[in-house]
């Protein structure tokens, strides 16, 4: 008898032991999986307004597992923020994510479907209704690609002109653009060798005083077609 009540304390000895070391282990499991839960998403950006719009796309991480995160996931969805260049994002052990970005720079306002849209340096078009900005930008009309547009910039850039001072530009369907000064003087550039012809009008610049209404035709190759309006 006296071994039967010796067994039945071992096995409950037994019982309770696992029973604890189960709790336990649960206990541990969870604080271990609550450790690696994110809590804190750390946005690095040069302005305020674009740090909340990146919250707003992020803070579904909020409480997931920072090893089940997929980087490539977030920036997919920060990529929708077309307005955004340089993004990055990092994971900071245990329980934080990294982002970074820039705003890219605005290079001018085109007109797309009758909406209205910032042409970014970062090749996008993007509407003006997701973020404000506070510069006076050139308008750019026609089909053009941004690519179009950005090698006339790095062009006009090599010569000292200033492409934000120039108003209007406008795109043609033969390729080629016409670019509205101040003082409506029009500039008619080719749509081959644009460098040679903007060289050309900055050396007719230097030598001659181009009055109000000036349009200077450069379409020819090596000639230069003046009409005072």
């Amino acid at each position: 008898m006296h071994q039967l009540i010796n067994k039945k304390k071992i096995y409950f000895y037994i019982f309770t032991l696992l029973f604890i070391s189960t709790i336990t282990n649960n206990n541990i499991a969870n604080n271990i999986r609550e450790y690696f839960e994110i809590n804190k998403l750390e946005i690095n950006v040069d302005i305020p307004l674009i740090e909340k719009k990146i919250y707003h796309k992020v803070n579904y991480l909020i409480d997931k597992n920072v090893f089940l995160i997929k980087k490539n996931v977030i920036l997919n969805n920060l990529s929708e923020l077309n307005f955004l260049q340089n993004i990055s994002v990092k994971k900071n052990y245990p329980s934080t994510i990294l982002i970074e970005a820039n705003k890219t720079d605005f290079i001018g306002i085109a007109f797309i479907d009758q909406k209205k849209y910032y042409i970014g340096k970062n090749g996008q078009f993007i509407l003006t209704k997701e973020i404000e900005i506070d510069n006076s930008l050139p308008l750019i009309f026609g089909n053009f690609k941004i690519t179009d547009y950005l090698d006339l910039i790095s062009i006009l850039n090599k010569y000292n002109i200033n492409y934000i001072q120039i108003p209007k530009y406008y795109y043609h369907k033969n390729k080629r653009w016409d670019l509205y000064f101040n003082n409506n003087i029009l500039l008619k550039l080719p749509n081959k060798n644009i460098e040679k012809a903007i060289k050309l009008f900055i050396e007719f610049k230097n030598k001659n005083n181009i009055k109000t209404g000036t349009v200077l035709d450069f379409r020819i190759e090596n000639r230069i077609v003046t009409i005072n309006e």
